[in-house]
């Protein structure tokens, strides 16, 4: 299960890199935080797993930001990006 979610925001993160901007990608940074952190309290965890889980959440999500950003380049570079 907590596969398909690494994987699901991965893939979400891409997806907002190549069509979105910062200050919306900003905003799904913010909920994917209260999302992480209501998870852990209903789960039990302490401090440190809570911020660990926050950590790989967020690092996941801007992972998958950053491989579409560079997609977004890539595409707009090679002027693929306006046939979309």
């Amino acid at each position: 299960m907590i596969g398909y979610i690494a994987v699901g925001l991965s893939v979400f993160g891409f997806v907002v890199g190549l069509t979105l901007r910062l200050r919306v990608f900003l905003i799904f940074v913010g909920l994917v935080l209260i999302a992480s952190i209501v998870y852990s309290i209903d789960a039990g965890f302490g401090f440190f797993r809570t911020f660990l889980n926050i950590m790989t959440a967020e690092a996941i999500l801007q992972g998958g930001y950053f491989a579409g950003l560079v997609a977004r380049s890539m595409f707009s570079r090679h002027g693929l990006w306006s046939t979309l």
